[in-house]
């Protein structure tokens, strides 16, 4: 099969193209014809080998975790047949996206959404489930509540926003002064450009969902109201998300010592520090595919690459300048 690949650790120069071989189908798993592949920024920090000592690479290893395609061969129980349309976020453990194929375990597939292309569904699994985790099962945001989306205008923000709309939240989202407009589109109903304006005068709030961190932390629970809820998504794992991933308690928590600061100023304030990591879930992903199919929540793609691309893919990426989502079509070579 063709694939883009990487060769080590590193950075975009260990990204390569070439044939690989086809993927072993073992029980419980079908193997996918993949259409389209969903790039994610986590991706840039696990190619440098950020995340290796818990979830390792074994190289020649094809990253991507997002795909949309069509079953080719079903082993085991599926509800799924041969010719069946299909989308999936795959294993923490198991990546493999940027591929003609990939054999997927039969309970990560999904329906794909029915009136969107392949491309559209696949910029989806992992900022859709990323957002619906972080809402209903950390956060859990209530209608009527004040929440700020940092980075609004990328593809986890994207999602963000119209999901807490039809929450009924109130939202407040941050980004460059060229992407103020489209937050309102998107369905903001406060636009904050960070440039020249801070987000704390927009608050308190009841949620934050900090796709940026870093500097941001600290200020972003600071910005919350009392019993508020803060959530960020880059490099603040907290020991329940590592728990999450096979790690014993003990393990996890040293691995999330990083983050007590962060945790010990939020207790301070009383309010609630959570970071999570994005695991597969079929049956949220099946939910997800109706608010779509529905028209309540429309995937943004920016630019779409094709299989052998990856690298200029990342280098977008890289920029962190990125409207929506990028997708490679994995059909085409470039």
């Amino acid at each position: 099969m063709r694939a883009s690949y990487l060769t080590a650790y590193g950075g975009n120069e260990v990204v390569s193209s070439g044939e690989l071989p086809d993927p072993m189908l073992s029980e419980g798993m079908s193997l996918i014809e993949i259409k389209a592949a969903g790039v994610n920024p986590v991706e840039l920090a696990m190619r440098a080998g950020g995340f290796q000592r818990v979830l390792p690479y074994s190289f020649p290893q094809v990253p991507g975790f997002d795909v949309s395609g069509v079953v080719r061969e079903v082993s085991g129980l599926s509800q799924f047949k041969v010719g069946d349309e299909v989308y999936a976020r795959l294993s923490n453990r198991a990546p493999g996206a940027y591929a003609e194929l990939a054999a997927v375990a039969n309970d990560l597939l999904a329906k794909k959404p029915t009136k969107m292309s392949h491309i559209e569904a696949a910029s989806l699994p992992t900022v859709a489930l990323t957002t619906w985790q972080a809402f209903f099962e950390r956060a859990n945001l209530k209608k009527g509540e004040r929440v700020l989306i940092q980075a609004g205008a990328g593809g986890v923000g994207t999602f963000a926003i119209q999901l807490a709309k039809h929450i009924g939240a109130h939202v407040t989202a941050t980004a460059g002064t060229a992407n103020q407009a489209f937050l309102k589109e998107l369905g903001a109903d406060v636009a904050v450009d960070y440039t020249n304006q801070r987000f704390e005068d927009f608050g308190p709030f009841d949620v934050i969902y900090d796709g940026v961190c870093g500097d941001l932390v600290e200020r972003s629970i600071n910005a919350l109201a009392p019993g508020g809820r803060y959530v960020g998504l880059v490099m603040v794992a907290d020991a329940r998300a590592l728990m999450s991933l096979g790690l014993p308690e003990a393990i996890a928590k040293g691995a999330a010592a990083g983050i007590a600061k962060y945790e010990e100023l939020a207790a301070s304030r009383g309010v609630e520090f959570h970071g999570p990591l994005t695991r597969p879930d079929a049956i949220q992903l099946a939910e997800i595919a109706k608010l779509v199919d529905a028209g309540i929540i429309k995937p943004h793609v920016s630019r779409v690459f094709g299989l052998n691309q990856l690298k200029q893919a990342y280098e977008a990426m890289g920029t962190g300048r990125t409207r929506g989502k990028l997708v490679l079509d994995t059909s085409k070579l470039i």
